[in-house]
């Protein structure tokens, strides 16, 4: 059998993922009807939370075969408030099917996940959605595709790839189709190369609902996934998710790159050994049992405890193979109901952490109270419910909170010093900013000669291994280089955490010798509303410190477009429902992290004590006649035993 595919379905909410996912199992034979999401009878959404709310909220699968291949289909939530379970799900993929709703165009969650696409260099085409409505232009969705996605568009009209636009993106099928040696076999072997290097997206149109287009998509899947692929025998395998069954067994989802896993094969994560007990292939709830799964597979495991979503395999290695993009922008402190302890709690929030990596559950030990970091309040209902249906524990959400982050403002050298008796470590370190969302790197300009690589690769691990508090507002570090410009150990007395101390103080010196900045979460949004309310919309829009691209009208509404805080932008959308009388709609998507516009009031409001946090001293300790003594931040650097250099 030819090597098995892995296909996901990406769109934002509502384009109609889970309709064209019923078609594809039912036109495979997988399934033998059709069901609908209004009718909450589909193979995918299985979960009650799902059929009732009538969205995806879950990732899940099911596999058919097609043309003597098996695919493995992953139907994702649309939703933004459950984009890290889409994001995560990209892990698995062998090819992407981007959702494009024909009837409102292209969104900006739809951009989002098409920009991940890329990040995990995962091929994609195009399927435009709904085309059998009156709202749809082909010309104009087109141009938006081109402007907001990407200009290596390839149509596939009635089977056949356009060869024009083929020829502008292939120099060796151009020179054959100028010759007019080009037929159908060479315009699908053209793409096929393009598509499998990102250089080339294939477009298709249908209407999912009504099957139109289907028999089209079909065949290119079938042609565009039939492709050599290379093995090795080693076990290579990612995770990309992680469930419970009713009765508490974990299940763990891995996506095989190559070799082979079996059925009661051991393996040794550290001190931990485990060995698997069942393999399954899924198709929605229910699943078959196989003893072997080979390169291609999207595999469930059962009997592994230690792998976490995110986690690579590799013969008896475990390794953290995944830095996930999408991260929560709010966090919410959850109250237990009366007569449960926060501590249990806190235990049935660790077990949806498993699953949802992103929820960040924290324990407050000197309040005594749990929070969770959340995309949004939809995530938050759908979490109370979870708990109420799988623990029978009634919990309540406090409103969310924004979550802030720090960076440094301009060139600075951080110097720390670790020296109690018998023990030593100095670092001197370069922080610059960095571009927004790039977060923490690091190179070093230290000659191996003044320190060996062992104690420069210590180094680094400590700038990467933790989330450095930021000073103002004890918000987590972010968007800063880190340049190794010095070090010193000691030939007897440096031990392992060592370096560890002088780093951590040399970071928190720098952020205080500078001048730190705060930054905060931004939504890009996509508003619709009636054209008589366009005025107030702009003036919310700037009271709100958000900026806007010229309006688009569409008819009797408008379609504003742009940017802005999530702290000032969160609770609009019901304020916009409020005055346009139901009829405005606004999508938000997260946009990233930027210069916060009121940090005199936020850095009020949080209250942070730099100096107070005990756990992240900014002071360095030396040793004199046989003790150690403690220097503050602002009086180290002329206590340092190696000379401290300025920024530039």
């Amino acid at each position: 059998m030819p090597t098995p595919r892995t296909l996901g379905i990406l769109a934002h909410v509502d384009a109609g993922k889970t309709t064209l996912s019923e078609q594809l199992l039912y036109r495979t034979g997988a399934i033998r009807a059709l069901g609908r999401v209004d009718h909450g009878d589909t193979a995918l959404d299985v979960n009650e939370i799902e059929r009732s709310r009538g969205i995806t909220v879950f990732s899940d699968q099911a596999w058919f075969e097609l043309d003597g291949r098996r695919f493995t289909l992953i139907d994702t939530p649309g939703h933004v408030d459950f984009a890290p379970e889409a994001e995560r799900a990209l892990l698995a993929l062998d090819m992407a099917v981007v959702l494009v709703d024909g009837g409102s165009g292209v969104q900006a969650h739809t951009t989002a996940l098409f920009n991940l696409t890329e990040t995990y260099q995962v091929p994609a085409l195009f399927f435009v959605n709904k085309i059998d409505l009156a709202s749809y232009d082909r010309d104009k969705l087109h141009g938006q595709m081109e402007q907001r996605l990407t200009d290596l568009l390839v149509d596939v009209k009635d089977g056949v790839p356009d060869a024009e636009q083929l020829a502008v993106l292939d120099d060796d099928f151009c020179e054959r189709y100028l010759m007019g040696e080009a037929d159908e076999n060479d315009a699908w072997n053209s793409l096929i190369g393009l598509f499998r290097e990102r250089k080339a997206f294939p477009v298709l149109y249908g209407a999912a609902l009504s099957g139109v287009g289907l028999d089209g998509l079909l065949d290119a899947l079938s042609k565009l996934a039939d492709y050599e692929t290379p093995s090795a025998e080693t076990l290579d395998a990612l995770v990309y998710k992680v469930r419970r069954e009713p009765n508490g067994d974990r299940v763990v989802y891995l996506k095989i790159k190559s070799g082979k896993l079996r059925a009661r094969d051991a393996f040794r994560f550290g001190d931990v050994t485990e060995k698997v007990h069942q393999l399954r292939l899924y198709r929605g709830s229910n699943y078959t049992t196989v003893d072997e799964a080979q390169t291609g597979n999207a595999v469930a495991v059962t009997g592994l405890s230690v792998p976490r979503c995110g986690d690579r395999i590799v013969g008896d290695t475990l390794s953290e193979a995944a830095s996930f993009h999408t991260m929560p922008v709010l966090a919410a402190r959850v109250e237990p109901p009366a007569g449960v302890a926060p501590a249990q709690l806190l235990e049935k929030l660790r077990i949806l952490e498993d699953e949802e990596p992103m929820l960040g559950v924290n324990w407050d030990v000197a309040h005594a109270h749990v929070t969770v970091q959340v995309m949004g309040t939809v995530q938050t209902e759908v979490l109370t419910q979870l708990l109420q249906d799988r623990f029978n524990m009634k919990v309540t959400f406090l409103p969310p909170l924004v979550l802030y982050k720090e960076t440094v403002g301009k060139a600075v050298v951080g110097c720390g010093h670790y020296e109690p008796l018998r023990h030593y470590a100095e670092a001197h370190l370069l922080m610059q900013p960095g571009e927004r969302g790039s977060g923490i790197n690091w190179d070093s300009k230290c000659h191996v000669d003044d320190l060996p690589i062992n104690y420069q690769a210590l180094i680094r691990s400590h700038c990467f291994e933790r989330i450095h508090k930021g000073v103002l507002t004890g918000s987590p570090l972010t968007d800063v280089h880190f340049t190794l410009l010095s070090g010193k150990a000691h030939l007897k007395h440096t031990e392992g955490g060592d370096f560890r101390e002088a780093v951590y103080r040399a970071i928190r010196q720098g952020q205080l010798k500078g001048q730190n900045v705060l930054l905060e979460p931004f939504y890009r949004f996509t508003l619709t509303l009636p054209m008589d309310c366009l005025g107030r919309a702009m003036t919310d829009i700037t009271s709100m410190c958000g900026s806007y691209d010229p309006p688009e009208h569409l008819g009797e509404d408008v379609r504003i477009t742009g940017r802005g805080p999530v702290r000032t932008f969160m609770d609009y959308p019901t304020t916009l429902r409020a005055y346009t009388h139901g009829k405005g709609g606004i999508q938000l998507q997260p946009d990233g992290y930027d210069v916060c516009h009121n940090p005199d009031e936020v850095i009020a409001e949080l209250n942070y004590d730099c100096g107070a946090d005990v756990t992240n001293p900014a002071g360095s300790v030396f040793c004199s006649h046989g003790a150690g003594f403690y220097v503050n931040w602002d009086e180290a650097d002329s206590y340092m035993h190696l000379p401290v250099e300025k920024a530039d």
